[in-house]
């Protein structure tokens, strides 16, 4: 057997590796010399998964870019035919000098394959700007080619970050098809070892932060001869211009056309456009609160968190441009254009804004068409197009002419990747059981009101029960996967007059019959306060918003304010008792008071003068804090609602990725970085605050925690990897329905 001297003698220049490599390609086996391809397959499974419900996390979007460019490269590697090697140049000018290391096309699909092959540490830089200018030059002789006519594959001993990151922008940003291949001449034989770049460092971003989504409206004034149809059809014009050319320049974003219920009276036009991208400039901030990154790690760090800064250039992006100003100057062909209301997706859609008295935009705007680009766009149809995914998680949306441009999916999307769920991780707490009750209580006003309503009435109502409907969409959502999942629902729930408003009596007995089903079946009637929750919630939600008693003369709204007030009291007492209680909770039910009421009730003076002191508490200030903070106190101490969850469908995961982000926390100087198992069935990264117990982990190489929220209360794991990948983890289960977790005899 030759040494390992000897072999890698015999590689020593790149000629040694384009020659080896061409030899393989000549005889049709390269697919036989290259290793890892299997997991690739592997790893895309897990995401096309239909048991699979994707998130919105940015710390993935640069792994599934080179994942599945990496796929579709491999798929390509078979009957090549050479068209140039490294003795010719493939320009056509003559005093070009050209020279790719070897250049393929495959017959069966009119592809190029272009290998740049490096073989020294000193060159490897060099690769991807090589690969551009062949790629040019390809598209001199056959224009109009794209991303899947022309593939790349870097061959190389070493992978430099440099490199990776020019790779993995290649594959993200420009959506171009690049293989890293790793050549390894150690062993008796030559093999090459697919490379997935590691270009990405971890943000610890889930969704997007507060103003993570920017928006602004462009408000159009049309010319008089224009009627209202006309009108619509120059807004989606202008909508499609400004989705194309803003998909070039690499961004992410979206645009509505939006009718507009003031017009002709207070506003310009029947119809204008929402517009927003998210925010780059956002991101880091966050992370450096969530403790991923600091000033100290980068100049770029140093410079974007820097105090005078770390607003400012976040307020400051101009990315109002990101169409080239296409969508504007086409409007202005009809019109006058101008760009107003500038906000943020989440201000938009705070639920706050109902108790506002001002015309709010769900109180006149309701949108009527919606598009995305860039990332967005992507996560969007990809979510369409796996339909089998949608009939399992969003059965509502699974249908035809439901896309990511219909306005009510196109929201839906834009709030689960912009908007704080109430049920945070799939917790159903008391908060967000009354809050559920509060946005059911709303939508069935709304939907009776349009039902009974003249045509007149119901285009005034339009934007309102849009925008009712937009709030409870997520939480019906949520419902669906915990009547999925959870062993206790056994009766499935009634159908929601949802979108069908043919008369008043119809949707309250459709809203009656699925909210005693909510109490009977997913609550359970022994949960007297989560009972109370969303019974109270769906009572009282009128004195939330003025709309509902414009003058104040509304006696149900009356009697819904004197029971809020009660119920108030009633839920603060009972926090009270908690927080001077010797209960595990105590402390955090008095923190939770504190921070509501500061010393306005006094704890530290007894039950009895803290009684006193909310009988004493009007009616005003109890509403206000029973909107929201007084359902957050009653989850410091109230327990969350519990089920028997089955365990998660066993699908491939991208283990090698959760290992690579968990190595990189512990690298980072993370002391317990785990695999969470939300209560939703989510699968993520997380950390174990430094203050908590967690078990002792000897090798995060070979083992890591694992923390299973699945029964609404944490349970801390030591678990290998090699079970992991084997599936035998807890809440998991295999394809035929048995539970995999049998324990882990490393631990």
């Amino acid at each position: 057997m030759a040494s390992k001297g000897s072999k890698r003698k015999g590689f020593s220049r790149e000629q040694d590796v384009q020659d080896w490599l061409e030899s393989i390609v000549a005889t049709d086996m390269l697919s036989e010399v290259i290793d890892g391809a299997d997991g690739i397959e592997s790893a895309l499974r897990w995401t096309e998964s239909d048991e699979f419900w994707p998130t919105f996390p940015i710390d993935y979007l640069t792994r599934v870019g080179n994942l599945r460019a990496a796929q579709r490269v491999l798929g390509s590697l078979h009957s090549l035919e050479l068209v140039s090697k490294s003795n010719r140049s493939i320009s056509q000018e003559k005093r070009e000098s050209l020279f790719v290391d070897l250049l393929y096309c495959t017959r069966a699909t009119s592809q190029f394959v272009l290998f740049e092959i490096k073989n020294q540490k000193a060159t490897t830089r060099e690769a991807v700007s090589e690969l551009m200018a062949y790629e040019h030059e390809a598209l001199n002789h056959t224009p109009f080619s794209s991303a899947n006519d022309i593939m790349m594959v870097v061959v190389s001993r070493d992978f430099p970050p440099l490199l990776e990151h020019a790779v993995t922008g290649l594959n993200t940003w420009s959506r171009r098809r690049v293989l890293c291949l790793r050549f390894d001449d150690s062993g008796d034989n030559p093999r090459l070892a697919v490379h997935i770049p590691k270009a990405w460092s971890a943000i610890g971003q889930k969704g997007l932060p507060s103003s993570g989504m920017v928006t602004a409206a462009i408000s159009f004034e049309p010319r008089k001869d224009l009627d209202e149809g006309e009108v619509h059809d120059i807004c989606s014009t202008a909508v499609a211009l400004m989705v194309r050319e803003a998909e070039r320049t690499g961004g992410s974003g979206f645009a509505m056309v939006v009718h507009n219920l003031l017009y002709p009276g207070m506003a310009q036009g029947p119809f204008l456009l929402l517009v927003g991208a998210v925010n780059p400039f956002c991101f880091l901030r966050v992370a450096e609160e969530g403790g991923f990154v600091d000033r100290a790690n980068s100049p770029i760090a140093d410079y974007v968190l820097s105090d005078e800064r770390k607003h400012d250039l976040a307020m400051s992006w101009d990315w109002l441009s990101c169409d080239g100003g296409a969508a504007t100057e086409y409007l202005k062909g009809y019109g006058r254009a101008t760009w107003e209301s500038f906000s943020t997706w989440r201000e938009i859609r705070d639920v706050r804004r109902w108790r506002a008295p001002s015309i709010t935009m769900d109180r006149h705007l309701t949108p009527v068409s919606v598009d995305f680009w860039g990332v967005l766009g992507d996560f969007a149809r990809d979510l369409v197009r796996h339909v089998d995914r949608m009939r399992n998680f969003m059965p509502g949306f699974a249908r035809p002419g439901m896309d990511w441009r219909h306005p009510k999916f196109g929201v839906a999307i834009l709030d689960e990747i912009a908007l704080e769920s109430p049920i945070d991780g799939g917790q159903w707490t008391f908060s967000a059981i009354f809050a559920l009750g509060i946005r059911m209580g709303r939508l069935n006003a709304f939907g009776a009101q349009f039902a009974e309503a003249d045509d007149d009435q119901r285009r005034k109502l339009l934007a309102a029960v849009f925008w009712a409907e937009a709030d409870v969409f997520g939480m019906l959502h949520e419902i669906s996967l915990r009547y999925i999942s959870a062993k206790e629902i056994v009766e499935p729930p009634p159908s929601l007059s949802v979108g069908r408003y043919e008369s008043g009596s119809e949707v309250s007995a459709s809203f009656s019959a699925f909210a005693q089903w909510f109490v009977d079946h997913f609550i359970g009637t022994d949960e007297a306060f989560l009972v109370e929750a969303f019974i109270t919630g769906l009572r009282i939600y009128a004195v939330f918003d003025p709309q509902f008693d414009v003058f104040g003369e509304n006696a149900d709204v009356a009697a819904s304010r004197e029971e809020a007030t009660g119920r108030a009291r009633h839920w603060l007492k009972w926090s009270v008792v908690s927080a001077l209680g010797d209960g595990r909770d105590a402390r955090a039910a008095a923190l939770a008071i504190k921070a509501s009421f500061g010393d306005r009730i006094p704890l530290a003076k007894g039950k009895d003068e803290a009684f006193e002191a909310i009988d004493g508490f009007g009616s005003d200030l109890l509403i206000d804090k029973l909107f929201l903070e007084i359902p957050r106190i009653m989850d410091s101490w109230h327990p969350q609602l519990a089920h028997t969850l089955a365990p998660m469908a066993l699908v491939d995961h991208d283990w090698d990725w959760y290992q690579e982000q968990i190595l990189a926390a512990r690298a980072r100087g993370e002391k317990n970085p785990c695999i969470f198992l939300g209560a939703g069935g989510q699968l993520g990264i997380g950390r174990i605050p430094d203050e908590h117990l967690a078990p002792h982990v000897e090798d995060w190489q070979t083992h890591v925690l694992f923390v299973d929220n699945e029964a609404g209360f944490e349970i801390t794991l030591v678990v290998s990897w090699a079970s992991l990948r084997a599936g035998n983890a807890p809440g998991m289960r295999l394809r035929d329905g048995s539970p995999a977790f049998v324990g882990d005899s490393d631990e």
